[in-house]
Order: structure tokens, then sequence, then C-alpha cells
């Protein structure tokens, strides 16, 4: 066997998988990890003196390794898993180097040097290597699909690379098939939910082992007691380990992800046929049949939300039907951000924020923002790109209170309106545009104001009508002199944050503060209040009501104020709801 390259104290082999350690006549140490199973680049040094320096130098430098992998495509460009290995702590690095279809190749090194300390951390991410059927990796022909491409001992003068050869990408596919779908036992409690329909299957102690299971793995679920419980898409190791795909089960044919995302579309007919808005919602997760995910229109780009990996396998076939049904608003390669949002990531640092398709030079402003309308008024949204590695769900304009603002805007003419919690001024832009004398917005954050005034500026809406307030909530209540009404006020605060040194909480604060705005409303004045908070012990109208009577406050109705038909409601579901909302009017 001839040396791939080779110096006075060491030797560097390519060596096949199951290959024995090349004979010499003087003996030969591994210093790289010699493995059976390991195909790749090994360094042997050619005596025991040289052994124990390299063995040292690399055990202070195991990331001179760089080694490569084949796994399902996965949602992170690049990252570092981050997990304990045998109770010692241990990352890996990734990056995605080429991607074929299902397939990625990435190149990793390690904390460790150890390739079981790799194989597991991909394997936990739900990105087994292909042939590492041990761990849940897809069977493919020549085993294991992780080799050493390359070490680098600059303190040694060692350079060695092997390039990857062309048997290494598999010729079997990494998709996840449709069939066949192995049984997932389920509670009798838990299946009686999942037929009641609640789409999230949370584990219990009845729920078998999934940790083989890819996410987006088919299954079908059946309780204890034998009886279907449906369809599911496997999620992964967090709270909620899979979601339901089909009510069915094996009675009925499963309605295609194609046939989804056309009947999700068509259920926004009449908002796609909007000129004036191209800031919308397409898909909205389970109450479309695609649990998890999310695509919203944002002027001339496709933003994709996943929040859970069940539908991460089928991203490109929801995108494509997509983008063929919108080609004369988009055209046919529309710029795509997917933004990776999960509620258990694994342990690490993960990118989770990539662009493909077309190209967004010349979209975006001087700050980074790109430009979207809603029904003649213009706001600027953040895609996220500049801290990729801490996706957020939001944009800075919540598509799902479109009606409400033109709400707002349909009642704001010759008014005095607040906008507390008031974010990007979307609903101060929609009551100033709407024919308000006067509107006041209060928010803690300074960069929000200031994206609230760049908001207003590009609609012609910013000057004498409109003041800024830099403070929280309850202290701009507390101050305001006791004479002071408004025509409108309204109330759309976060779930929790940090309000200088306290912390607001939606469920704890809501009653009291909404109180206090009641007393603020001039007769036939309207309060918008909105909350999300789907383990309130009483419903939004109800709160409303109550502190209303405690106030002595004489209401003439309240009316529900929804989220808009892109945001629909899935029966069951509570979680699934964006928020709730009201508008109350003082007699």
């Amino acid at each position: 066997m001839d040396p791939l390259a080779e110096a006075e104290n060491w030797v560097a082999f390519e060596l096949p998988a199951g290959a024995a350690e090349p004979s010499e006549e003087a003996a030969l140490y591994a210093v790289s990890p010699c493995d059976p199973e390991l195909a790749g680049l090994v360094l042997f040094a050619r005596s025991a003196q040289s052994h124990e320096r390299l063995d040292a130098s690399l055990a202070a430098n195991p990331e001179a390794v760089e080694w490569r992998a084949i796994v399902r495509t996965p949602p992170w460009r690049d990252g570092c898993f981050e997990e304990a290995y045998g109770g010692r702590p241990a990352t890996t690095k990734f990056s995605v180097v080429e991607t074929r279809g299902p397939a990625s190749l990435l190149t990793l090194s390690s904390s460790t040097g150890d390739p079981k300390v790799i194989r597991f951390h991909l394997a936990r991410a739900g990105l087994a290597i292909a042939g590492d059927l041990k761990r849940g990796g897809a069977p493919v022909a020549g085993g294991l699909r992780l080799r050493i491409a390359r070490i680098r001992m600059a303190s040694e003068g060692i350079d060695v690379a092997s390039p990857d050869p062309d048997s290494f990408w598999p010729v079997e596919s990494l998709e996840v098939p449709e069939q066949p779908r192995p049984t997932v036992t389920v509670s009798n409690a838990t299946a009686a939910a999942l037929r009641r329909g609640h789409p999230w299957l949370v584990a219990d102690a009845d729920t078998s082992d999934i940790e083989m299971l890819a996410p987006g793995k088919l299954v079908d679920l059946r309780s204890v007691r034998g009886d279907s419980a449906g369809v599911a898409r496997i999620d992964g190791r967090g709270r909620v380990a899979a979601r339901v795909w089909s009510k069915r089960g094996k009675r009925g044919a499963i309605e295609s992800v194609e046939a989804r995302v056309a009947g999700a579309l068509k259920r926004r007919a009449s908002l796609l046929a909007d000129d004036e808005t191209d800031a919308l919602r397409l898909i909205h997760g389970e109450a479309d049949g695609l649990p998890g995910l999310a695509v919203d229109r944002l002027g001339p780009v496709l933003r994709v939300l996943l929040t859970s990996r069940a539908c991460e396998p089928i991203i490109d076939r929801v995108l494509r039907v997509v983008i063929r049904q919108l080609a004369t608003e988009l055209g046919p390669a529309p710029p795509i951000v997917r933004v990776f949002h999960l509620a258990q990531p694994p342990p690490g640092r993960l990118r989770g924020v990539e662009t493909s398709g077309g190209s967004l030079d010349g979209l975006l402003d001087s700050d980074g923002r790109l430009e979207v309308h809603e029904r003649g008024l213009r706001f600027a949204v953040d895609l996220g790109l500049d801290d990729p590695y801490r996706p957020r769900p939001g944009t800075g304009l919540f598509l799902d209170q479109r009606e409400n603002r033109s709400r707002v805007a349909r009642a704001a003419a010759g008014g005095r309106w607040l906008n507390l919690f008031a974010h990007t001024g979307a609903f101060s832009a929609a009551a100033l545009a709407g024919g308000a004398r006067e509107v006041v917005s209060v928010d803690l954050s300074k960069p929000y104001l200031d994206w609230l005034e760049t908001n207003l500026s590009r609609n012609g809406l910013a000057g004498a009508h409109h003041q800024s307030v830099r403070v929280d909530a309850r202290r701009y209540l507390e101050r305001l002199d006791h004479s002071e009404r408004f025509d409108g006020i309204v109330f759309d605060p976060p779930t929790a944050a940090r309000a200088g040194r306290r912390f607001w909480s939606v469920r704890r604060e809501a009653g009291s503060l909404l109180a206090e705005c009641l007393k603020r409303l001039n007769s036939g004045g309207l309060l918008l209040a909105c909350r999300n908070d789907h383990a309130a012990r009483t419903s939004l109208t109800s709160l409303i009501e109550e502190v209303a009577g405690e106030g002595g406050v004489l209401l003439e109705r309240i009316d529900h104020a929804p989220p808009g038909p892109d945001f629909p409601r899935l029966a069951k579901f509570p979680e699934g709801i964006a928020f709730e909302g009201a508008i109350a009017l003082r007699a």
C-alpha cells in the first residue's frame, strides 16, 4: 500500500473501511483514529518517540482533524452541537459543504477527536450519519459515511488532505420514505385527545421509543388498546414528540403535501387578489394541515418559519407549489428566507436563518429592512439576516393584526388615540392614516420607537399629530394627569418582557392595566385589547367585563377582534391561536 504522504517521523495512508493497518518493516503507531468502520486518512508515527509527541500534539488540538460525513440535509447550514458524552463536555462543529437533494456533505471537527462523539451529536440532532444503523442512519451500500479528510498540525509541519472518493456519496436516497410506516404506541388518553382533534402527540410513559426515528418520518399511531389514532410526523426529542398528519390512519387516503398547499392558497384567494397588500401568511401550520410550518409572503420575498421539525423534509415540496401558484406575483425564483425557530433545538449554537432562491440585492434599505405594503400603508420588516444564530419568529410587523389595524383606521377619524406597547408603530400608522387628530405611542424600547418613526415617515405621517413616549406603559398611565382622556386606546402587550427593573407578565398585570385604560376612555371611546395567554383562566371578554364592573365603567358592547383569515383557527387546539382580541366600546 503506497503512502499518501510521508516524512522522516510520520506517514499517512488512505485506508478503506475495514482495512488492516499497513505493514512495513518498521513498526507504525496510529496517531489519528483508526476504526474498522471508518474509511479515510490515517496518520501513523514511525517510532514510539514520534508517536508520543504527535499524540500529545493532536490531543492538545483535536480540531486539527477535519472529518466529512453524509447526512440527511439539515435545517442549519453550520453551527456547533454541545452535549456531554461519557460525562465529559464535548462539542462538534459542522458546516454544510454540498447538498444533493435530500443528502448533504458536512465538514466537521470535534473537541474530543473521537468519532463516537461525532456520531452521537449528529444522531441526537436527528441527523444520523448514512450507514450508522445503530443510531438511525439510512442504510446504504458501503457502510458508514464518516471519514477523516484532512489533518493539519502546523507545529509538526503536517498538512495532509485526502479528497472524498466518488463512492462517498451513496447511490441510495436519504429522503424520508412515505412507506412503510412504523407504528408508535401511545396511551389511551393521548389517543382519545388526538381523535378529538388535538394535533400534538405529547410523549408520556406509554409512548413507545422514537429515538431512532428521523424528524419528519411518517408513523402510524396506535393506542395501548390497539385502536388507530391516526398518522403523524415525528417532531424530535422535545416535549412534542410528533404532529398529526392525518386522523384517518390506514382507513383512507392521506391528502398530499401539494393538495394541502393548494387548499391553503385557495382559502386566501381574496387576500392574494388585494393589490394594496403584499404581506400575508400563506401557510399557517396545523390549521392548514402542515404542522409546525408557516410561510409568509413579504413583498417579493417568501419567508419560511419552521417551529417544528415535522415538516422539515417537505419544505421544498411546499415551496415549489407556492412559487408555481404565485408566479405572476413573485416570479419564477423569488428570494427565500428560512428561519428555524425550534422550542427545543439541539444544545449548541446553530445558524437558524438561511437565504436561497433569488437575490435580495436592491430590496433592503440602509437599515437592512424590507418594505412591504398593507392596504395602502408601507412598513419596514426585519428578515433577521444580521443575526442568523439568533432566529426570531417575528419581523417587526404582526401580520395577524391586519384586520384589527383596519378596525382602528375605520374608527380613528378626528379622535385622540393612545397606542400602548406600540412596538414598531403599525397601529399608530393605521390610526393616523384613518384621520386621527393625535396619536401617542408608548414603548420602553428606543430601537422600536426609532423604527416606529421610520414607518410613519415612509407613509408621510410623521409630524405634529404624533408623539412618541419612551416609558413603561404602567408608569405612563400612572403619571398621566387624571383629566387626560382618549377616544381610542390600543392595548397589545407582549406575553412577558422585562420592563426596566421589573418583569412584565400579561397574566399578572393585564387586568389592572385594562381597568386603567377603560377609565381613560371618553364616552363612546374604543378600546382594542389583545392578549396571548393560552393558559388564562378566563376569556379576555370576561376579564374586560369584570374590570369594567369593578371600576364603575359602563360599556355599550364588547365585540370579538380575532386574527385575520390568513391565521385560521383549528378547533380543539388553543395553542395554535395567534392571540385573543376584543373591542370594548364605552357607553
